[in-house]
Parts: structure tokens; C-alpha cells; sequence
């Protein structure tokens, strides 16, 4: 059975019971590239989403998992590969076994003249004479799969208790309340015990111990003693309004998201402020300097300044990638970075045509390429690349060596 052994990026959501949901509800996920299906529980890519992995890791039946996760009742949780391969078996077994390509071309030959249609009549009615006793029998099946399920979470949990006691506790409930207890994550809980989040948050649930945005959390309580306060409440009151998020996140010991949740438990989303993106700054900055909108100036430090990419990101503070989104949605033709430098270099002595334009014109001067380069503040290296790239090189002669050429018809 083929795998990856680690789910590709993060669930797209939770069931209330803490069971997480990889991929999208309701439909079968296929790696295009492996041809594996993936456990919409766990997120792990196999061949076959098999009865005893959902079992063995999730605690759950095959019907169980189709219901939760909105699949169809004949949905295969088989790889479209796999099922190719059993369908390439099958007729290969059909053209080997003359007996059994018979009895297929006899059940099609029923199917064409309608005799399939008139037994499934016969016993519709036949089942129609037998409804008194279905009742009994529906009753008998669920009696066992309950019995069934019951079986299956009793060796789960036995499972369980077995790790605990791997792991020095006496049982599964003093194992949980200690991990809780020192403010562990669920997740490195189901993690220690080989399973998932699932039947952890069941047997916490059980025990009625703090929930996650619980402010008796052990998690939550830990922070608060590290900065001295009884409550979060309390804590964020006792700071000014305006206080950077991160900073009283990192006195907690957390992330900015984690005080932000229970910011918001207790009403106190208003005393966090979030400091404005970069790309608000870098707009407030525009306006500033005269522009009506930051695209506006963006066009005016590209076009009328030729500044390039590093150096509108450092006079913005955004950057290069958001910087090429903005100027392409304003319309604006960039220049690469070394055209705009070209183009800078140029502006500094004052010469308005092309670089081409000019190596002519001081070349009928009488000027060396060390000389052009030099007026430039240039490497001759670097001009005589550029004239290559605009397949010029020809202009690049030794010292004494002139030709006459016609002077350019742009220049300063």
C-alpha cells in the first residue's frame, strides 16, 4: 500500500467533535501525479482508503467515514490506477476462462431482451410479501453493527491504554489529565499516542476538562502567571490602547492569532490594533508627496525617475513581486533593472538618446572606451556588454583605431 507519510498542507476545516477535514467535503481527492486517494481524516495518500486504517487510526467504520464526509454510498475510496488494474485483471481473466466469458455474455444477452427487468419485478413482489418481517430484520442488522462498533472503539481505547502505560502512567485517564494538565497541544497528544485528534478530544470531553479557548486552560493560565495578571482581561486592559499585538504576544509566550481568540472570547478585540500593512504605508507615503494614489506614484519613480525594482522597494518598503503587480495593474511597460540603469547612467551626463547613440557619437570625437566609461562612471566591461547585447559590439576597437560615421541624429 503506497503512502506519503505526511499530508500535503493543512486541513481545510474541523467537524465539531475535533475531527479534522483534508480536502474538500464530498468529493474524492486524487493525487494526479502518484494516482493515490487521500484519507480525508488524517490526510495521508494511499492506494486504497482501507476499513482497517479508518479503524485502526481513526476509530472509525467505512460507513461511518462515507457519512461524514459526504460521499456517496458507492463512492470507491480506491485509486482510479488501481481500479485500472483490476479492470485490466478482470478481462484478462475473462479472455482465459471461456467459462466465465459465458456467463457474462448470458447475463447480457438477459439484460438485452428484458428477462433481467422481469425477475427484478418478481422479486420486488416477492419482497412486497415479505415486509411484515423486514422491520425484525432492519432491527436484528443495526443491532449488530452497534454491537459491532462498540467492539471496535472497546479494542481502540484498549489500544490507548496500552500506550499510557508504555508511557509510565497507570491508565489513559491519568496519562490525559497530566499531558493537559502541563498545557500539551492535543495535537502532540494523539501524536504520543499514535492516533488521531479525534478520539482524544472524545476522552477529554469525557473527563470535562477546560476546553481549548477555555480561560481555565492550563495553556492560558501558564501565560498569564509568566506576566503576573489573574486574567487575560485584565492583561490587556492594563495596556494602552495602540500596544503592538506581537508585543503582548510575546510577553505571553504565543502567537499574535492565539491572543487574538481570546481577545475575542472576551470582548476585547478592540485593544488589539493592527499595525498597517506596507502597502498602506507605502500609500500614505504617496499622498504625502503629492499623488493621488500610490500606483500614480509607483509610475512616476519607473517612468520619470527610470528607478529600478530594488530601488522603488527600498523608497516604498514593498516588495518587488507586489511592486510588479501594481505597476502592471497601472498600465505601466517596465524596463528590466539594468535598462533603467542604462537609462539613469545616460540622465547623469545629460544625453537623451540611446547608449548606441552616444559610444557613436564620442567614438567620431576621438574617444577611447575607457574615456566613454569613465564620463559614465562605468566600468568598460560593463559598456561593452551592453553594446554587445544590442549587438553593437563592432564599436568596441583598440585605442587609435577611428572610422568616420554619421553623427547621430539625438543626443544632448
Amino acid at each position: 500500500m503506497t503512502r506519503r507519510t505526511q499530508p500535503k498542507g493543512d486541513p481545510e476545516g474541523w467537524f465539531p467533535d475535533g475531527l479534522p477535514v483534508y480536502g474538500q467535503v464530498g468529493v474524492l481527492e486524487v493525487d494526479c501525479e502518484s494516482g493515490t486517494v487521500q484519507c480525508a481524516a488524517c490526510g495521508r495518500w494511499f492506494n486504497t482508503v482501507s476499513g482497517a486504517h479508518l479503524t485502526a487510526r481513526h476509530g472509525l467504520t467505512v460507513a461511518r467515514y462515507r457519512e461524514m464526509y459526504g460521499l456517496g454510498l458507492r463512492t470507491v475510496l480506491e485509486a482510479p490506477s488501481r481500479r485500472a488494474q483490476r479492470r485490466a485483471s478482470a478481462l484478462e481473466r475473462m479472455r482465459q476462462e471461456p467459462q466465465l466469458r459465458a456467463m457474462l455474455e448470458a447475463g447480457a444477452a438477459d439484460a438485452r431482451s428484458g428477462e433481467l427487468i422481469r425477475r427484478a419485478g418478481q422479486t420486488s413482489r416477492q419482497a412486497i410479501r415479505e415486509s411484515t418481517r423486514r422491520p425484525e430484520r432492519v432491527r436484528q442488522l443495526r443491532e449488530r453493527g452497534r454491537r459491532g462498533n462498540q467492539v471496535i472503539q472497546e479494542a481502540f481505547r484498549e489500544r490507548l491504554r496500552t500506550r499510557s502505560v508504555e508511557l509510565g502512567f497507570t491508565d489513559l485517564t491519568s496519562y490525559l489529565m497530566d499531558r493537559h494538565g502541563a498545557g500539551i497541544s492535543v495535537s502532540r497528544i494523539s501524536a504520543e499516542l499514535g492516533c488521531a485528534r479525534q478520539p482524544v478530544v472524545a476522552v477529554l470531553d469525557e473527563l470535562s476538562l477546560p476546553g481549548r479557548l477555555d480561560p481555565a486552560h492550563p495553556v492560558e493560565v501558564a501565560a498569564l502567571a509568566r506576566v503576573g495578571y489573574p486574567t487575560l482581561a485584565a492583561f490587556l486592559l492594563a495596556h494602552p490602547p495602540g500596544t503592538s499585538p506581537k508585543q503582548l504576544a510575546d510577553a505571553l509566550g504565543h502567537s499574535v492569532p492565539w491572543l487574538t481568540y481570546r481577545a475575542r472570547r472576551d470582548g476585547l478585540a478592540d485593544r488589539l490594533t493592527i499595525p498597517p500593512t506596507a502597502e498602506q504605508r507605502a500609500g500614505t507615503a504617496a499622498q504625502q508627496a503629492g499623488f493621488p494614489d500610490l500606483p500614480s506614484y509607483l509610475r512616476f519613480l519607473a517612468e520619470i525617475e527610470h528607478c529600478t525594482g530594488g530601488q522603488i522597494s527600498r523608497r516604498t518598503g514593498l516588495t518587488a513581486a507586489r511592486i510588479t503587480t501594481l505597476l502592471d495593474r497601472a498600465g505601466v511597460t517596465r524596463r528590466s533593472n539594468e535598462e533603467q540603469r542604462e537609462r539613469q547612467t545616460l540622465d547623469k551626463v545629460g544625453w537623451t538618446g540611446t547608449l548606441t547613440d552616444y559610444v557613436v557619437n564620442r567614438d567620431i570625437a576621438g574617444w577611447s572606451i575607457q574615456r566613454m566609461s569613465q564620463e559614465l562612471g562605468r566600468s568598460d566591461v560593463w559598456l561593452a556588454r551592453r553594446l554587445r547585447s544590442y549587438g553593437s559590439g563592432d564599436l568596441i576597437r583598440p585605442p587609435g583605431h577611428r572610422q568616420d560615421r554619421p553623427a547621430p541624429t539625438t543626443g544632448r
